[in-house]
């Protein structure tokens, strides 16, 4: 029996036969003999809920839903590569997520963002599922047409209670709850490779894990490592059976010739042509777009960055707040951020620290820089002095203390400098990218920069509030879904 690589993706089994290739991964499974995948959502991130369920935050939004997406196409992929995919039919998890789109209501403080919102499943990783129910049981019917799954079932059916019910187009259906006649195994037997739906296995964690309290480790028991062993075996044992009934002949060269060629091989070749070269063009328009969205999200640097992508974000946010703004690195001066506008001239010194205030080192250096600069022989006024600071960078901002620490403060009501908190930026920038016409409230940004002296800068509110409210997607394809505005009051 020849040893096979086989993934596990989502999950984790015992012993080192196994190779686990985590969720949040673009691994492709091709690289793998044997695949088995249990549909997950992965580790995402909610603050709140809606409709009685978890609703992921935006950035979790996308990247989770790119997750399944690339999940869904590995799987069909390696199908059609001759691979054997085994998907673990685990108990669906369903949340909800942000689609990107935004309806307006209202103008100036009363306007109402409405963002469309619409449900995300776990088993929008799976192909040819069309629907999927969570219902739970034992007792599981071998249907005739599973008699290549027999010997597996018989060491590993104790070890598979059913968690979901599927419904789709499946070549043979394996297993079916005792009452119900409700589908919970089946397989589809593609061209090359095999498609195959089991109950997810399940095992005493008790029995299986012993945790190490002095290293805070967990290994496998020799049980576990045992059950690890057998399973590989009876993967492998599948596989030859799937395998041999799907041998044949390699076509010879002489009966590649033309005489021999069918009218429609042509034509699925120039469609299949025409497939990759519409694939290469979507791969390049998505490389782009994931550019695009990488510099559209720039801003949010403001709130957990430091460094050059924290002073990018700021030089960002001071464009749109209608500077020119720009680091200074001439071989003779280094500033972080030199910005100008018809008020004046500024120059600002940026730190981000991990888990500390703004001390008097980086202000000690932004006196130093001042002086500096006005030492220039093109400059003829002192630069009004600025400094920007993102303290406690890893915390959620409503956990952060001060920002600066008293030194600091002191220092800068002495030569009447302006502090910022680079969180204080993010609100007015995001603002302005979104309504760039709004002028006059960029020049509030700048005014209040230049009239702070000595203290922390307070940013005016900007013109819409921050009402905002969430709708379900409308309906797509046929979907019964409604789009619904939700009640202020009852907005989770």
């Amino acid at each position: 029996m020849a040893k096979r690589r086989i993934f596990t993706v989502g999950f984790d089994l015992p012993g080192d036969d196994f190779e686990h290739v985590p969720f949040r991964s673009n691994q492709t499974l091709l690289d793998a003999d044997v695949i088995l995948f249990e549909p997950t959502l992965g580790d995402f991130s909610s603050i709140k809920s809606y409709s009685g369920k978890p609703l992921l935050t935006e950035t979790s939004s996308f990247a989770t839903k790119e997750q399944l997406d690339h999940w869904r196409s590995e799987i069909a992929a390696a199908v059609n590569a001759g691979k054997i995919v085994v998907v673990y039919l685990a108990e669906p998890t369903e949340c909800y997520r942000y689609t990107g789109e935004k309806n307006f209501s209202g103008t100036g403080r009363s306007r109402v963002t409405t963002d469309i919102v619409t449900t995300i499943s776990s088993y929008e990783a799976v192909p040819n599922i069309k629907n999927v129910n969570a219902k739970k049981g034992t007792e599981i019917r071998v249907e005739k047409d599973a008699g290549y799954i027999k010997p597996y079932w018989s060491d590993f059916s104790a070890y598979s209670p059913y968690e979901a019910e599927i419904e789709g187009d499946f070549g043979r259906v394996l297993l079916k709850s005792r009452t119900g006649d409700r589908v919970v195994g089946a397989a589809i037997h593609g061209v090359k490779g095999f498609l195959i739906f089991l109950p997810p296995l399940r095992y005493d964690e008790k029995k299986f894990v012993r945790h190490n309290s002095k290293t805070d480790e967990s290994f496998w028991t020799d049980e576990a490592q045992k059950f690890g062993k057998r399973l590989v075996s009876a993967l492998a044992s599948l596989a030859d059976t799937l395998m041999q009934s799907t041998q044949v002949t390699p076509v010879p060269a002489w009966a590649l010739e033309s005489r021999y060629r069918l009218a429609k091989e042509n034509e699925l070749e120039a469609a299949i042509s025409t497939c990759t070269a519409d694939i290469s063009q979507l791969q390049e328009k998505k490389n782009g777009l994931e550019a695009a969205l990488g510099a559209a999200g720039s801003l949010r640097g403001l709130l957990y960055e430091q460094g050059r992508p924290l002073e990018s974000a700021i030089i960002e946010a001071l464009i749109l707040f209608g500077f020119e703004a720009k680091p200074v690195s001439d071989g003779k001066s280094e500033f972080d951020v030199v910005f100008v506008s018809a008020e004046g001239r500024c120059l600002g010194e940026a730190e981000g620290k991990d888990n500390k205030a703004i001390n008097i080192d980086k202000f000690s250096q932004l006196e130093r820089n001042i002086q500096e600069d006005f030492s220039r022989e093109e400059v003829s006024e002192y630069a009004k002095a600025v400094l920007f600071g993102n303290a406690y960078r890893l915390q959620s901002l409503d956990k952060r203390p001060a920002f600066f620490t008293d030194k600091c403060v002191s220092a800068a009501a002495r030569v009447h400098a302006v502090l910022v908190r680079t969180p204080d930026l993010f609100g007015p920038a995001k603002y302005l990218k979104e309504n760039p016409h709004d002028a006059d409230y960029a020049k509030q940004c700048r005014d209040v920069l230049f009239v702070t002296e000595g203290e922390v800068v307070a940013f005016p509110a900007t013109p819409i509030g921050d009402a905002n409210e969430l709708a379900e997607s409308p309906p797509q394809d046929g979907d019964s879904k409604r789009s619904v505005e939700v009640d202020p009051e009852n907005e989770p």
